[in-house]
């Protein structure tokens, strides 16, 4: 592999990191919101509304990590396929 290869993969597991940092970070937005809206006594009527999104918020979580575990497999696996293709083009 050539430097251009290496600096490719390097975005794309900072990429991968930056996705993951997004569902967190939209996780926790809706943790807060769905406190909010069970603890603020003038939305009592739709306190419900407030579990649904702590709901959310835990699949959203859940959604996030396994989209970043599965696509740091397919990198890892996508370097080590290009690893073994390097080694039999140079023993031609």
């Amino acid at each position: 592999m050539i430097l251009r290869d290496y600096l490719a993969i390097d975005r794309t597991k900072l990429a991968n990191q930056r996705t993951l940092l997004s569902f967190i970070r939209t996780s926790l937005y809706l943790v807060i919101s769905g406190i909010a809206l069970m603890k603020v006594k003038a939305l009592e009527g739709i306190s419900w509304l407030g579990y649904a999104v702590l709901i959310i918020s835990a699949v959203v979580l859940t959604i996030g990590v396994s989209n970043y575990l599965i696509f740091r497999y397919k990198i890892r696996s996508g370097y080590q396929d290009a690893d073994e293709y390097k080694q039999l083009n140079q023993g031609n």
